[in-house]
């Protein structure tokens, strides 16, 4: 377990960075926290440590799944919120990425079982005005 406790931008930024050290072909990262919590500020600075060349990274609510290069393997931005059944995920493609590429899942809730073993479960809690970013798996 790896814990942060994060009071700014740059903590959270810090804290992303840390995580990205464990970004491989097949690596699934899966992001639990409530609406507001940072979850894509989070992937946003993850990715950019990535490919320091993406200056935008929007939330993929709308999209469901946004696709960015990087030197260690494609990166697939995953947020399942509007999801409504597993079904919806199998149409996605996304279970094939979730072996070939490094993934970041926002809102994984309606696929925990399917997850690979290998998972890190992110975590992140507001407590006051800060966040604390909780790790498990690996």
């Amino acid at each position: 377990m790896t814990e942060f406790i994060c009071n700014s931008l740059n903590d959270t930024k810090i804290a992303a960075e840390y995580f990205s050290q464990f970004a491989e072909v097949g690596q699934c990262f899966a992001l639990f926290g409530d609406l507001g919590y940072g979850k894509t500020t989070f992937s946003k600075y993850f990715i950019q440590s990535l490919n320091k060349s993406i200056k935008e990274v929007p939330s993929p609510t709308f999209a469901i799944v946004q696709i960015y290069n990087s030197s260690v393997a494609e990166i697939w931005h995953v947020d399942l919120y509007r999801l409504k059944s597993e079904e919806e995920f199998y149409e996605l493609g996304v279970e094939e990425a979730l072996h070939h590429c490094v993934t970041i899942v926002e809102w994984p809730e309606i696929i925990q079982h399917l997850l690979p073993q290998n998972v890190i479960k992110i975590r992140i809690l507001l407590e006051g005005n800060a966040r604390r970013i909780i790790s498990e798996g690996g």
